[in-house]
């Protein structure tokens, strides 16, 4: 059985449901097709801050001490800024505000730095790089005057450019190089690695669906089976065990027009692949530490698994491609990436290791 053309340019949820009720040989040539090169992640109909791979230049110039001080509150303020950037002629600079946004890293008794949103008003953005995302998330590193924690930073953007080679719903992402500034001139100017995270709103809306906020408690079986099977495969990969279906914890749903439920996942600071001193999984895993991995998503036997399998393979070179092009990725973290992904990929070629790791650690409903 072949998906027939009107399926295939449709919602992913959709053409991966046709093949994976077609063969095992379909679904694993059309995840093939997901993303052959780094550039196939950023969709050609991307707003023009995800249109390029390119580092973004920006300076970012607000009440600096306010706003750090600020961030513990439960009721967080926006705060007026400038948000200069380098747009290919020159520079622009367009009105924007910032909120401290996360739960983690926002306190400050764990970081000194919160990750940021950055929202601007509609009539300002027209022509600007900001155009068409009126708010966008902000990484930045937790400890911005750490060269150690500014490789974090490089290495979580790393897994999401990963991601969105293997998952056509997931949010994009733009490195870029920040210069916070203090309009007030009460702490010194920091330049940073940061990347922008693109909304779970937009993701929806790229893809013409339902962002689905109020389905805490899912289980495996109310989502759609092949996505959640390589998105479970993906956080395995990293070695994430910071993840949750039923509580929505770094997942959201997207529904279609037919009522399919498909999972996004993200936020991977806490992955093995990172290992931030920071991180460390919850008490109630047997694991005593992030980098050992832990599959928590359903079960599944060796023949359901194998489209996947095949398509995370066809997709490695594309994988590795990703962590060859980050800018200022040190030779130290480059090959620690490396590394890490290397124990997956043995991991794939073993059926041994793999029913040892995978299917015998697998959960039958959720998690």
């Amino acid at each position: 059985m072949t998906c027939p053309d009107r399926v295939r340019r449709s919602w992913p949820g959709r053409l991966l449901r046709c093949a994976w009720a077609s063969s095992v040989t379909a679904l694993a040539v059309v995840g093939a097709s997901v993303g052959a090169s780094v550039g196939a992640s950023t969709p050609l109909g991307a707003q023009p801050l995800f249109k390029s791979d390119s580092v973004l230049e920006v300076t970012i110039t607000a009440n600096m001490r306010d706003l750090l001080r600020e961030r513990d509150s439960t009721k967080l303020q926006w705060f007026g800024a400038e948000f200069t950037y380098a747009d290919g002629t020159g520079t622009a600079s367009v009105p924007v505000e910032l909120r401290a946004r996360g739960h983690f890293r926002r306190q400050r008794g764990n970081c000194d730095f919160p990750p940021l949103m950055v929202k601007l008003p509609k009539s300002e953005a027209k022509g600007t790089v900001l155009q068409g995302n009126r708010r966008v998330k902000l990484a930045t590193p937790c400890r911005p005057n750490s060269a150690e924690y500014q490789q974090y930073i490089l290495l979580e953007y790393g897994a999401y450019r990963s991601y969105q080679l293997l998952h056509e719903a997931a949010p994009r992402t733009r490195l870029a190089r920040i210069t916070y500034r203090d309009s007030s001139e009460r702490i010194k100017p920091v330049t940073v690695h940061a990347f922008f995270i693109e909304l779970d709103e937009e993701v929806a809306k790229e893809v013409s669906v339902t962002l689905r906020d109020n389905m805490k408690g899912a289980r495996f079986r109310d989502v759609h089976t092949p996505t959640l099977q390589s998105l479970s495969l993906f956080e395995f990969m990293v070695g994430n065990p910071d993840w949750s279906l039923g509580a929505l914890h770094n997942i959201y749903l997207l529904q279609d027009s037919t009522g399919v439920v498909t999972p996004v996942a993200y936020d991977w600071d806490w992955s093995g692949l990172v290992n931030t001193r920071y991180s460390f999984p919850d008490a109630s895993l047997p694991i005593k530490s992030v980098t050992q991995r832990l599959y928590m998503g359903p079960c599944h036997t060796m023949a359901e698994w194998g489209p996947t399998l095949a398509r995370y393979r066809d997709t490695k070179p594309a994988l590795d491609a990703v962590w060859a092009s980050i800018p200022e990725l040190s030779p130290a973290k480059r090959t620690q990436a490396e590394r890490y992904l290397g124990g997956f990929w043995k991991i794939l070629d073993n059926e041994k290791d793999f029913r040892g790791t995978v299917l015998r650690t697998c959960r039958p409903e959720g998690n």
